[in-house]
């Protein structure tokens, strides 16, 4: 669901201090649950750890993995907007909160006390969520941010030119090469073998 601003102005410079500002004002909510989030926390826009092609639209690394101790929290930004980001940092903080990894019982009783809904592993936000949290989107404002599609990310170039099988059409020897520095240059190769008068050949792949 995404969130109407109408007219309103863009209040902060950056998302993360948006973000930062959300999470001050939820943990009232969640303290008022019984489920204070820890001081320590911070969030950030960014792609998780299983990289840029991954669906995981967030993560919280506990203050074991943070070289000053915070929980650090990483929201992927191909979720589309404010109440995307929110609720998916709600999650998140449901993790901070409870103060240690897994989605066991537990974090299932965060989850649920802030109007979380669904499979653990994969909440939305229900309409309990929406109502304390869409309250404080609302105050903030528009964030400026603009979420980044799928389908624009490029997939990374693969190097075709290493491993070219070179083998020799009488005795077998065989090789890999790079056809830019071995072979190219070449009008043909003789076989390396002293005892074979065979010519290598090139297999494209």
């Amino acid at each position: 669901m995404q969130i109407d601003f109408g007219n309103m102005p863009v209040i902060y410079e950056t998302r993360e201090a948006w973000l930062m500002e959300f999470i001050s004002k939820a943990n009232y909510y969640f303290t008022g649950k019984g489920y204070p989030i820890p001081i320590n926390t911070r969030v950030t826009v960014g792609f998780t750890s299983n990289g840029m092609k991954s669906r995981d639209i967030g993560e919280c690394f506990f203050p074991a993995a943070s070289t000053d101790g915070h929980y650090e929290i990483l929201l992927n930004p191909t979720n589309e907007n404010e109440a995307a980001l929110a609720s998916v940092l709600t999650h998140e903080l449901c993790h901070a909160a409870n103060g240690k990894p897994g989605h066991r019982r537990d974090f299932g009783a965060i989850a649920r006390a802030v109007g979380l809904e669904g499979k653990l592993t994969e909440t939305y936000a229900g309409k309990d969520w929406y109502s304390w949290a869409a309250p404080i989107i609302m105050e903030l404002g528009p964030m400026p941010y603009g979420a980044i599609r799928h389908d624009a990310i490029a997939p990374r170039p693969t190097k075709g030119t290493f491993g070219l099988k070179l083998e020799c059409n009488s005795c077998g020897w065989l090789a890999r090469v790079t056809r830019t520095k071995y072979v190219d240059p070449h009008p043909f190769l003789t076989c390396p073998v002293p005892t074979c008068d065979g010519e290598l050949v090139l297999e494209d792949k």
